[in-house]
């Protein structure tokens, strides 16, 4: 049911001509791929093959595209509407004519999460403490993460590999290095992009997937700004729960 979710939001786009669709199969025997095939000429490539997880997926995904952004979305997520696409060409036109030919190094918006069944479970910029980001850039997640990774479309040529040592938290890795590549501002477009599935692989190993980001994050910001970071980050999150209670209480 979640990888022909993925698959519908694709094939409705009303701008589906103007990207290239790459699926990597992890050489699924659960009927994934003869299902995939079906499909024909509608996906663009197919790879079908072992691999080491899902960051090399993405690695060998990334090392195929031919476009100017790479956008990932996995099986069981979704592009939130059939405009998604167009709004993101929009958006690209007319920040390219306000910037005088220049284009945005990333891209991203807000994020509706949902269950398995596809019911909607509300946005990240209402869910999260954190303050829905206006732009990003190096820095945007010092104090923990305010955009998910299915919103996030990253221009190729500073898009490097993701890093597979981390199993749970490449992603953000990934976002953040990029980020620190860009060259030009961030676009951000007032609008959700992507249904993203809970209770993936970070959540079914949350304690894990916790410690992978926490040294992410020192990697790239530092030890001691980090454990700091994390202070407030913690602060932040029970005055955000409190803040709930509240609300439902009234």
């Amino acid at each position: 049911m979640g990888l022909k979710r993925t698959v519908d939001s694709i094939l409705v786009q009303t701008q589906r001509n103007s990207v290239e669709w790459i699926v990597i199969d992890g050489g699924s025997t659960d009927g994934s791929v003869d299902y995939l095939r079906g499909l024909g000429d509608r996906i663009d490539v197919l790879v079908s093959e072992k691999d080491s997880g899902i960051y090399d997926a993405m690695n060998k995904g990334l090392h195929l595209a031919k476009g100017e952004y790479v956008w990932f979305v996995n099986a069981g997520d979704a592009l939130h509407d059939e405009g998604v696409v167009e709004s993101v060409l929009e958006g690209i036109k007319g920040f390219e004519e306000s910037h005088k030919g220049i284009l945005p190094d990333v891209i991203f918006g807000d994020t509706m999460f949902i269950d398995s069944e596809g019911h909607s479970l509300g946005l990240i910029s209402q869910l999260k403490p954190q303050p829905f980001p206006k732009r990003l850039n190096g820095n945007s997640f010092r104090f923990g993460m305010n955009v998910c990774h299915q919103s996030v479309l990253v221009r190729w040529s500073i898009a490097g590999d993701y890093d597979v040592q981390y199993r749970l938290a490449a992603d953000v890795d990934w976002m953040i290095s990029a980020m620190k590549s860009m060259r030009y501002p961030s676009l951000r477009l007032d609008r959700v992009l992507s249904d993203f599935e809970t209770g993936g692989s970070s959540y079914q190993h949350t304690q894990k997937a916790w410690k992978e980001r926490y040294a992410v994050l020192s990697k790239h910001y530092g030890a001691l700004p980090n454990l700091l970071a994390h202070g407030w980050i913690f602060f932040r999150r029970l005055l955000f729960k409190l803040h709930l209670l509240g609300k439902r209480k009234s």
